[in-house]
């Protein structure tokens, strides 16, 4: 039933390769990436010449290849809010897409604090819902949730305004986050949502590993030439995901990790292939990402150590992390105010790519060391001007003595450093902060941002940095 099922499908496809169309990555209403190289691709007749002109000038063509596939670059202006056209012509029909506007794009993935949509949480009488300002200039494009057949079908979905049935759908992070960059940056902002709650870090990174199995596959035969390959072994992502291959992006939003607590796999590591995977496919953009939030789950480290393996991930270069904790209760997985999670996503992308906030500080403390001067330790943190403990909460330090057993220690803020006491602790060996799945300690700067937990970190003797 399953061959016959994929021959049939096969020949449908078949029966319309000949029409010219392109990818729904791309259509009218869509935000392009502005001063970038961008690929256009989509399908047509073996041999035909297609042909691609816009309304700011940029004209090339291109010939459908063998596999009925075609690409076409095109060069993008600075982003504007003046709509613009691209016309797409083959040997018997065209393509014509309208309202293009020109700007930033970004893509968003991954779990609940991407999927949390306006219609789960807000009010119709939210002024976003109404007022021009609030919409002008911003566009989404949400990924059906419909996982394919075959490896090389098209994504499904379609670019969407700001109507207010259009944003009753939309992503509630992803929004706030777009409308925070337009407003600083004064230039149209598109996100790609990209969201699948309950799916393994995995099923998202796993490209090279498909294209290899595909290669195996094409070998067959009777499938050698069809561009949309059978691949039985895909799930959730991987279809999808390779539809982005050529997509050019700002830079990528990230949030995962809730649903990875009982595994016993190294978060850490999946994070860094998922980095570098997406990376080889878009370029070094920037990855900015949600710790995930304190919860009582039912190993009492076992939600601190996920939170810490993500902090260790900003040692990688354009690497940025928004710490929840402090907008998060521990009865619920995720904070519901997401609007707090996209502006403080977008406030960073303003510091450090747009360059339109410059004094603010954007991002939380992050430990960076730890020194020892006598009976004291100095735990020195970045993004530590104002460093504060708010609702007089001076708790969650423990030192490791010489016997591995940890011990809380009283901490006080001197100079934007954080100093412990060591007390009867005579052989300090590590420093940990806020080590419990459903800890909320209040260490913060001066804009209220709380700083992570850590672990197992070592101390450094002497007056270095001093």
């Amino acid at each position: 039933m399953n061959k016959f099922l994929t021959i049939v499908l096969m020949l449908l496809w078949a029966l319309n390769s000949h029409a010219l169309s392109i990818s729904n990555l791309y259509g009218s209403g869509m935000v392009m990436q502005q001063n970038a190289t961008v690929t256009l691709w989509g399908w047509g007749h073996p041999g035909e010449q297609i042909s691609v002109v816009t309304s700011w000038g940029e004209q090339t063509t291109t010939i459908v290849e063998g596999t009925s596939n075609w690409k076409a670059i095109i060069k993008t202006q600075n982003g504007g809010f003046n709509p613009e056209l691209i016309t797409i012509s083959g040997s018997k029909s065209k393509i014509v897409l309208r309202d293009v506007l020109i700007g930033e794009v970004w893509l968003a993935a991954g779990q609940d604090n991407i999927t949390a949509t306006f219609k789960d949480s807000v009010s119709l009488t939210n002024p976003i819902f109404k007022e021009e300002v609030y919409k002008k200039g911003l566009r989404f494009f949400t990924v059906d949730k419909k996982p394919s057949m075959f490896s090389h079908e098209d994504i499904k979905g379609q670019w969407k305004g700001t109507s207010e049935a259009n944003l009753l759908e939309t992503s509630v992070l992803a929004y706030y986050f777009a409308f925070q960059v337009k407003g600083f940056t004064q230039i149209p902002v598109g996100v790609v949502i990209q969201d699948w709650g309950h799916e393994a870090i995995d099923s998202w990174h796993t490209e090279t590993a498909m294209d290899e199995e595909l290669a195996l596959v094409n070998k067959l035969e009777n499938i050698k030439n069809q561009p949309f390959t059978p691949h039985h072994e895909d799930i959730a992502h991987h279809p999808m995901m390779y539809q982005f291959r050529n997509y050019k992006i700002a830079g990528i939003l990230w949030s995962h990790g809730k649903h990875e607590i009982s595994k016993k796999s190294d978060y850490k590591a999946s994070m860094l292939k998922l980095i570098k995977n997406m990376r080889n496919q878009f370029g070094e953009v920037p990855f900015y990402y949600v710790q995930i939030a304190p919860y009582k789950y039912g190993n009492i480290t076992a939600g601190a150590k996920i939170r810490d393996q993500q902090r260790e991930i900003l040692n990688i270069k354009k690497t940025a992390m928004v710490v929840t904790s402090d907008i998060s209760h521990h009865n619920d997985f995720n904070p519901q105010n997401k609007d707090d999670i996209g502006v403080r996503l977008a406030n960073i992308a303003l510091k450090r790519i747009y360059d339109k906030i410059n004094d603010e500080v954007v991002e939380s403390p992050n430990m960076m060391f730890i020194q020892r001067k006598g009976r004291t330790l100095y735990v020195h943190f970045s993004n530590s001007k104002g460093l504060h403990f708010s609702k007089g909460d001076k708790g969650y330090f423990e030192v490791c003595s010489a016997d591995g057993i940890y011990h809380c220690v009283p901490a006080l803020i001197d100079k934007n450093i954080v100093k412990l006491d060591l007390k009867g602790i005579k052989k300090p060996q590590y420093v940990r902060f806020g080590w419990n799945s459903k800890a909320r300690p209040f260490l913060e700067n001066e804009v209220g941002l709380p700083a992570s937990c850590f672990s197992n970190q070592k101390i450094i003797e002497g007056d270095t940095f001093f």
